[in-house]
């Protein structure tokens, strides 16, 4: 399903965790402190699909962690926390913040709001190795780099991420991104300005075909 990181220092609650996600068939990682975790997703960026984020760590408190890791990445968050407080709350979605649970929590509840959280992660982005495309607003990271794509370009490496290493055929780009007979000329064109951008070896050409993407 996904893959999660927990960052609780109960380790009651955190090994009740693991054993619940591990049977709706989550990827599981435990990190006990603040400092640790904030490093964990600087290092791992586009690898976990949801962080459940206490409020109570050692080290750096939750409310930080959240702000720190909205710096480095878009992942989901959901705050787990004791505390019921409407203005507290309320700054926590403000810092970045996905969604907010009361403890003691209802399992069956998390669950729904962590495959919610994920689902809609998944819609908004494309990711394929290290190229992400956000759909919201059409940006473009290689290697956490931004590239600069015109909506055309955007929509035709989507296709290709879409069909990732396999043959996409000329005449299927041309009714998946003109809807018209484009020529011939204007998908060269096209596919020749994204591999300026891209690097010329991610898109190979198979001659009389189409192409495919490799990365």
């Amino acid at each position: 399903m996904g893959k999660i990181l927990v960052v609780e220092d109960d380790k009651k609650i955190s090994r009740i965790l693991k054993l619940q996600l591990e049977r709706e068939n989550h990827e599981i990682v435990i990190i006990e402190n603040g400092i640790d975790a904030l490093n964990e997703i600087d290092k791992k960026r586009e690898f976990y699909d949801l962080i459940l984020l206490d409020l109570g760590l050692p080290l750096m408190e939750g409310n930080e962690v959240c702000k720190n890791v909205r710096k480095i990445s878009e992942v989901p968050i959901i705050v787990i926390s004791a505390k019921n407080n409407i203005e507290e709350k309320v700054d926590l979605l403000k810092s970045g913040a996905s969604d907010y649970v009361t403890k003691p929590f209802d399992f069956l509840e998390l669950d729904a709001r962590i495959n919610i959280n994920i689902r809609k992660e998944k819609i908004s982005q494309v990711v394929y190795k290290n190229l992400k495309l956000n759909m919201e607003n059409y940006s473009v990271f290689l290697d956490d780099e931004p590239i600069l794509l015109t909506k055309t370009e955007f929509e035709l490496v989507k296709l290709l991420i879409e069909n990732k290493e396999e043959i996409v055929s000329r005449d299927k780009i041309i009714e998946k991104i003109w809807g018209w007979e484009a020529s011939d000329n204007l998908l060269d064109s096209t596919m020749k300005k994204i591999r300026q951008k891209l690097g010329k070896e991610k898109i190979k050409t198979v001659r009389g075909i189409g192409y495919i993407l490799k990365i």
